[in-house]
Order: structure tokens, then C-alpha cells, then sequence
């Protein structure tokens, strides 16, 4: 039986979305396990990525002084943050520039008539707090406490993470989508407590299976509680995008991933849900627990 013309776009987006997902998880397992400096490239294209998009959606197609201040400092944060260079002189430098882009930025929007002007700064302050203090935390996550890198730890979270994505859309599509147990109805009207459940469900096995091959190095229980912090902050991040999506009018933030759409859609869960993750593990690690 031939396949009429919707069961055959049906088909060649689902090929175009498996193949662009093999490129993304094949180079994400390549970069995060090949040691410091791979990580660093990939985290740092990544980050510059995603503050384009977040800038294009907020700031227009204009405003190319804010948009390059708040990815300059964007990714000076980034590198206070990274540990073989937070560990000497650098930070405080590289603090010390940021500071002066900032105060040169404002100033500058002095001299703007535009009405929106303070619009502008605040957009180009929340894209640096949104997206780059985020990705800096994760640098304390895939270094030690001793400051020595290893991704496993990053990694396993990832691996959790986009278990629970896909126990959503499994468990969302096979229940959530005839029932009235809508998640979010004003902000994401696919999303369902079913496919929550899921996502939750799969997310803690996950969790389980990262401890028992070491990724997760803390014991089971605290493996568990991190997998529960990931697949709820997880669903908050995906929210907060698609909140700002909706608010922009559009339906991806890019188009960089076939299928998948921008950088922002595919690590706008991990926004919220690592460095909550971080949080607890600097707990624990505080606390001895």
C-alpha cells in the first residue's frame, strides 16, 4: 500500500530528526569523555548558540552592541568559571572586563532615543543570567573538587536527563494526549501529568543504572533524589522556554538541529536542571552526607 503524501513527510522528518540526533548525542559522548579541552570547545559553542538565539528572540534583528556585550560576558563568565583558569589570577580579570563592558553598555544607551532602551538591557542581562551562569555551573560539575576533569559525572546527568525526555513523549503520547490531566494547558498544551509520570518514572531507573556503573558516584539514594531533581527542574526549564517561545511567537529557536530545531530547545531543561543538580551535590559534598 502506498504511503500518501503526509505518511511520507511523516517519514522523512522522522529520519531527518533520528539522523540529527545520532550527529548531536554522537558528538556530545565524543567531547565530554575526550578530556578538558574538547569539553571546553563544545560548551563554549553550545553557549555562544544559545545566547544568539535567546538575543534574536528578544532583541530582534537589531541591537548588535547588547547582543555582543552579553555573549562577550557570557563567555567570560564561562571561563571565571572554568577551573583550570579560576584557579590563578584570571578570574579576578576576567571579572574586572566584564564589569567595564557592562558600565560600557550602559552608558552607551544613554545616548539611545529609543524608548525601549532599558527593555534592551534588561533582555541583554537576563540572557546573561539565564544561559551563562547556568552552563559556568556545569563546569563545577565536570570537575572535581580537587579540580581535575571527568566528564562521567556531566554525562551520566545528561544520559538521565534525556531519559526523562523521552519517558515524557512516550508516556505523554500513549496516555497524556486523550486524557484532561494537562501539565501546563496555557504554556505547553501537549504536556500531560501522564507523560510527567513517565518522565519521572524512567528518569529514576535511569538514575539507578548511572550510580550502579559509577557514573553517579554518591550511592544509590543520593543517585535517585538527583534523577527526581532532574525530571522535575527539567520540566520547569522546558516550560520557562516555552514560555519565552510563545512570548516571541515563533516555534523553535532555531535551526541549527534538523528535526529538533535551536541549541536553546535541545538544552533548555539542562538550564534549570543541572545547577539545581549542582546544588545538591555541593550539599552533600558540604555536609558529608
Amino acid at each position: 500500500m502506498f504511503l500518501n503524501q503526509t505518511h511520507k513527510k511523516e517519514v522523512r522528518n522522522l529520519i531527518i530528526r533520528s539522523a540529527s540526533g545520532i550527529v548531536f548525542l554522537s558528538v556530545m559522548l565524543a567531547c565530554i569523555l575526550g578530556g578538558a579541552i574538547p569539553y571546553a570547545c563544545l560548551m563554549l559553542f553550545i553557549l555562544i548558540g544559545m545566547m544568539y538565539e535567546f538575543y534574536k528572540l528578544t532583541l530582534g534583528k537589531k541591537n548588535y552592541l547588547q547582543k555582543t556585550i552579553g555573549t562577550a560576558t557570557g563567555i567570560i563568565c564561562w571561563l571565571a568559571f572554568f577551573p583550570p583558569l579560576a584557579c590563578n589570577n584570571s578570574f579576578t580579570s576576567l571579572l574586572v572586563i566584564a564589569f567595564v563592558l557592562w558600565i560600557a553598555l550602559l552608558i552607551q544607551q544613554l545616548y539611545q532615543k529609543n524608548e525601549q532602551t532599558f527593555a534592551a538591557i534588561a533582555y541583554t542581562l537576563l540572557g546573561f543570567m539565564y544561559i551563562a551562569l547556568p552552563l559556568s555551573l556545569m563546569n563545577m560539575i565536570a570537575y572535581n573538587f580537587e579540580n581535575e576533569y571527568d566528564g562521567k559525572l556531566l554525562l551520566g546527568l545528561f544520559i538521565i536527563l534525556w531519559c526523562s525526555d523521552v519517558g515524557a513523549y512516550v508516556f505523554g503520547m500513549a496516555f497524556g494526549q486523550k486524557g484532561k490531566h494537562k501539565l501546563f494547558p496555557g504554556i505547553s498544551p501537549k504536556k500531560s501529568w501522564e507523560g510527567f509520570a513517565g518522565g519521572l518514572l524512567l528518569a529514576l531507573c535511569t538514575g539507578y543504572l548511572m550510580s550502579c556503573f559509577g557514573f553517579i558516584a554518591y550511592g544509590a539514594v543520593h543517585a535517585l533524589i538527583i534523577s527526581g531533581l532532574i525530571a522535575v527542574f527539567g520540566v520547569f526549564g522546558d516550560l520557562v522556554e516555552s514560555m519565552l517561545k510563545r512570548s516571541a511567537g515563533v516555534k523553535d529557536s532555531g535551526k541549527i538541529m534538523p528535526g529538533h530545531g535551536g541549541l536553546l530547545d535541545r538544552f533548555d531543561a539542562a538550564l534549570i536542571a543541572l545547577p539545581a543538580v549542582w546544588c545538591y551535590i555541593f550539599m552533600i559534598n558540604e555536609l558529608n552526607l
